[in-house]
């Protein structure tokens, strides 16, 4: 059968992603220890953003193993 989208990916991508972004989020310093606020601020938002990203992540591969992605 002819693969329209060749570039699809597989679970070892997906989970190879998250792993990538979950050790950079463990990478960033804790808030709480920032002296200024502009930087606890801006790591919070870092650390906001990747959890939702992760969360994303996790449903395209939920979609994608479902079948719902071709």
């Amino acid at each position: 059968m002819y693969n329209r989208c060749p570039n699809t990916m597989d679970a070892t991508h997906y989970d190879k992603i998250a792993d990538k972004l979950i050790q950079f989020h463990s990478k960033l310093p804790n808030p709480n220890d920032l002296e200024f606020k502009v930087a606890d601020l801006e790591v919070r938002s870092m650390k906001s953003a990747i959890e939702r990203l992760l969360k994303r992540i996790d449903n395209m591969a939920r979609r994608d193993e479902n079948g719902w992605i071709r």
